[in-house]
Order: structure tokens, then sequence, then C-alpha cells
């Protein structure tokens, strides 16, 4: 059984919705810099050796930065378009698994950072047995 721990120091920011204009369809420019960001991250990482094809369970911890003086106790953003994009890169560098839909677990939380603590994701990917 494969298990990768991964700590990714890119900020969180949730999935936008795509913007349609006569031009065409874009994202907002902060959701599409979160995006390269991403993955450029994950290009630049050495994959498991081999790519998972089998089920995986995925635990994504969402670190976002804390405000000045934060509204809630808990950061914006729903989970699932908090991890849409973290996935979505790995998927795109086809070093870790062939598709997320092999994705058959998936647990995401999201907090605020700690004072001095970087805002990223903590990902663990586990290949299941089917």
């Amino acid at each position: 059984m494969t298990v990768l721990d991964l700590w990714v120091p890119v900020a969180p920011v949730p999935a936008a919705r795509p913007r349609v204009s006569k031009w065409g369809t874009y994202y907002p420019a902060t959701y599409e810099r979160f995006r390269k960001d991403c993955a450029e991250w994950f290009a630049g990482q050495q994959g498991p050796g081999v790519v998972m094809t089998g089920p995986l369970s995925v635990s994504l911890e969402c670190v976002c930065k804390r405000p000045a003086n934060p509204a809630n106790p808990y950061p914006n953003g729903d989970v699932d378009n908090l991890a849409k994009g973290p996935l979505d890169a790995i998927t795109k560098t086809e070093k870790f698994w062939g598709d997320d839909k092999q994705i058959v677990h998936l647990d995401v939380t999201k907090r605020y950072a700690a004072k001095d603590e970087v805002p990223g994701y903590q990902i663990t990917i586990k290949e299941i047995s089917a």
C-alpha cells in the first residue's frame, strides 16, 4: 500500500466559478494565480515512482492565512471548493494518480494558520485495496 504525505506551501484559495464573457470563459485573477502556483509546485515534485492506479483515500488539511480581524472562528470558503484546486493540480501532473475519479474517500478540514505557521495544504494520499 502506497502512502504519501505532502506539505504544499501554497496558500489555499477556494475554487471560483468560471466567468463567461463575449470574449470567452475565464477564472478570476486570484484563483487563476492560485492554480498556476499549485501546478508549478506539483510539477517540481517527485511522484511515488509509479502512478497509483487503484482506489485512493485522500486527506487534505487546508491551513489558511488568518485575517487581522476574522469574522468567524473558521476560514472562509467551502471545504469542497478549497480541495478542488490541489486535487486538479495533482491530476494534471500525471505523477501521482491517473485521475482524481480514483478517490473513493476524501477527508477535508480547514483551519487558520497558527502564528508563524505558513499557510498551505497538508495532503495524505493512500492507495487502498479494492
